[in-house]
């Protein structure tokens, strides 16, 4: 072969060579980057899929009260305890269960049992209400806007519809949950009514395990699933103003 041509055959091989690992090179750096930015998309994905699959469960009830002090309306998160000192406890989520008790039997941890609690309690209707001043909506019913009459009105439960997925738009990367949170509760004339608001809520990624007191506190109270203790709950009377601690006047 003569000296010149081999050369440039020789040539046009190393080329071919060097142009052949640059595009390798940059498919690895291109797919090496496309990895890492579905891994940034699907952090919480996990945990946003289990938390969708446990409350989208037909006709599951939250269990609510209302906080004595501030009068506000929060979800039962473990158990109820009355002035005597009995616990009550509800797992029941067609009849009424707690929020952690509900997380138990569905295979949740702490992180996606917190983000359930966020997802009962912090909604807000198109009129700005949240979801804890719901008793404000009627004034006839709760003293003050917060507090029940006694022996009339109460908060009784939650429930969760229309549960979708979105990306977050305060966390990047992530995706939240969105839902209408449906607030139950009876009048002074037993009348039952409810109020909807929307709610959404942006779990974490990883696990972190309930703990030992509030796994005993939500599945082993003293009483399971009995009616709501009515001795450990703050009315008012309706006529003097009066305070109720559970069946004693104060």
């Amino acid at each position: 072969m003569n000296i010149r041509k081999g050369f440039w055959f020789v040539s046009l091989g190393l080329c071919f060579l060097i142009l052949s690992a640059c595009g390798n090179s940059n498919a690895e750096t291109d797919s090496s980057k496309a990895q890492e930015v579905k891994h940034e998309v699907t952090s919480n994905a996990q945990n946003v899929k289990t938390l969708v699959k446990a409350i989208k469960q037909p006709n599951v009830r939250y269990k609510l009260f209302i906080d004595g002090g501030e009068g506000f309306v929060l979800p039962l998160m473990t158990d109820y305890e009355d002035f005597y000192g009995k616990s009550y406890g509800y797992d029941n989520p067609q009849e009424g269960t707690s929020i952690y008790a509900f997380a138990l039997k569905n295979g949740l941890d702490n992180g996606l049992a917190q983000a359930l609690s966020d997802l009962v309690m912090s909604g807000k209707d198109k009129d700005g209400n949240y979801v804890k001043d719901v008793a404000s909506l009627y004034p006839n019913d709760f003293y003050d806007g917060s507090l029940p009459y006694h022996d009339g009105s109460d908060v009784d439960y939650s429930t969760l519809s229309n549960i979708k997925t979105a990306p977050s738009e305060d966390e990047k990367n992530y995706t939240k949950i969105t839902a209408d949170v449906t607030i139950h509760l009876h009048l002074m004339d037993g009348t039952k009514v409810s109020h909807t608001y929307q709610t959404e809520v942006t779990p974490g990624e990883g696990e972190t395990k309930i703990d030992e007191t509030s796994k005993q506190e939500a599945l082993h109270a003293d009483i399971m699933n009995q009616p709501w203790p009515t001795i450990g709950i703050v009315y008012r009377d309706k006529t003097t103003g009066e305070i109720y601690y559970g069946d004693y006047k104060k």
